[in-house]
């Protein structure tokens, strides 16, 4: 195993380790918390995430990926630039942070929520406690070194049962989650930069900061569309339906993400670092794309497809009864993601890599320009319309990246398609399993059964093919081995 290989593993393991613990437990906490809090509850606070994810995109400047795909020249080099970032960033949201307190009023008609204006500005103050660590992220992130990382979210997992829920049972509002969301928000800054080898000093450069503008520039133009596309329909249910509604809505897209990004967010943390330092090897990219997007297949794919047959028992299962109506909208935002995730994301970290920004920013203006009509016309249909006109349309949104990939360095559709095509097929062998079942399976328990067998004859099916049983056993080698060791340093 070569150094990168060890780095990109040992990366991987942390990372993992991060994602499995804090999604083995946070979903007990989301259980918690969804039978204490009301949907209107969620809603108010998706309408404050609006509104703070939208002024993030102008304090990051797309700094943090710049900090991880740039080859500087030496270490000062780079502390250099990184203190120009760390001195933007934060700078940039104090000041948005202050015209959000001062038109609070305004911007809560605006985002259809009026009477939440104290709630957005006490919210708002995540602004600038995420820009003190979001540079400190970027560092971690280049260096490949994720294990302060998980020590930070198992403390903010730690938070979340002693301060979310007792405030949850004690206030039983939406005052909970931003106040929960402040201190996870705080503890991340202050651990990211104990732990730090880069400390903030006193250095600015006004020449150095345009240098970095070119590349960040692009970012925060893409950063922004993306941010359209993500939040355009949510600003327009929150207009046109009541808080309710809005929390059912925002609820399908999140919970689908959170169990997807089990398995997602350990391999995307470390994918663009990897990739960017292979920017001068195209076949060795190549190599090392298809190797993990097959190995996020083996275990992704079934995870969407369950999601889809099985979205009833599972909305039951994890979030209670109160969330029932979201249960045919996580179904399919949930395989259409899974698709996203798999291709989307994994061909943008391939352009950003390459330093071929403006690709996926036209990407993303063209998918904007059929997304917007889209949205305004079918959100006069009711939200259920508008949310399947929107997670069908990244379907579009898919092709679009693909063609680009096979240009830029020869990656076709079919030679992706190919490397998970046993994947795919075992997919469509637990569709026909759940159907053939599904006369039999009026109970809950008997869906849950079902669900348990499907899986079981997806991952027999694989294990059958030689190449795919290789790959599960990999698989399993570093998701024990690895995980012991970690422990045990």
């Amino acid at each position: 195993m070569n150094s990168l290989e060890s780095k990109i593993v040992t990366a991987t393991k942390w990372s993992a380790l991060t994602e499995i613990a804090s999604k083995l437990i946070s979903p007990i906490a989301g259980m918690i918390l969804a039978r204490l809090l009301t949907p209107e509850a969620y809603g108010a606070v998706a309408t404050t995430t609006i509104i703070i994810s939208f002024a993030e995109l102008f304090t990051d400047a797309g700094f943090q990926k710049y900090i991880i795909q740039h080859n500087f020249e030496d270490t000062d080099d780079r502390n250099k630039s990184v203190n120009v970032a760390f001195w933007s960033n934060l700078i940039m949201s104090l000041t948005i942070w202050g015209v959000i307190i001062t038109f609070r009023s305004p911007i809560a008609r605006i985002v259809g929520s009026p009477g939440l204006e104290t709630a957005i500005a006490v919210a708002s103050a995540s602004i600038p406690i995420a820009a003190f660590s979001s540079i400190q992220n970027a560092i971690y992130k280049r260096n490949l070194n994720f294990r302060i990382p998980f020590i930070v979210r198992m403390i903010n997992i730690g938070i979340t049962f002693c301060i979310t829920i007792p405030l949850a049972i004690w206030l039983r509002s939406y005052w909970a989650l931003i106040i929960s969301n402040l201190i996870h928000g705080a503890v991340a800054a202050i651990t990211l930069t104990i732990y730090s080898d880069w400390k903030p000093t006193f250095y600015y450069s006004f020449k150095r900061l345009k240098e970095m503008f070119g590349f960040c520039g692009l970012i925060t133009l893409r950063t922004i569309i993306v941010w359209i596309d993500r939040y355009l329909d949510i600003f327009l249910v929150s207009n046109k339906f009541d808080q309710h509604t809005l929390g059912l809505y925002k609820t399908a897209m999140s919970r689908p993400n959170s169990l997807l990004k089990i398995v997602f967010n350990p391999i995307n943390s470390v994918l663009l670092p990897t990739l960017s330092k292979l920017q001068n090897d195209i076949p060795q990219m190549k190599i090392t794309i298809l190797k993990i997007h097959k190995y996020l297949s083996i275990v992704m794919l079934p995870m969407g497809f369950t999601l889809f047959l099985y979205s009833k028992p599972i909305t039951l299962i994890c979030w209670g009864n109160q969330w029932i109506e979201a249960a045919p909208l996580i179904s399919i935002w949930g395989l259409i993601h899974t698709f996203s995730l798999l291709i989307n994301h994994f061909c943008g970290k391939i352009f950003v890599a390459l330093n071929k920004v403006i690709i996926p920013v036209t990407i993303n203006i063209i998918f904007t320009i059929v997304l917007i009509p889209t949205i305004l016309l079918s959100v006069n249909y009711g939200f259920k319309i508008l949310f399947i006109s929107c997670s069908f349309l990244r379907i579009l949104l898919i092709i679009l990246h693909l063609i680009p990939t096979y240009s830029l360095i020869h990656l076709s559709p079919i030679k992706i398609l190919g490397n998970i095509l046993p994947e795919l097929i075992g997919c469509g062998i637990m569709t026909a399993v759940t159907y053939s079942l599904s006369n039999f399976c009026d109970t809950t328990i008997l869906q849950i059964i079902s669900m348990i067998f499907s899986l079981t004859i997806y991952f027999v099916f694989l294990f059958a093919i030689k190449n795919e049983r290789y790959f599960i056993k990999k698989m399993w080698e570093h998701s024990t081995k690895s995980v012991i060791k970690a422990f045990m340093n």
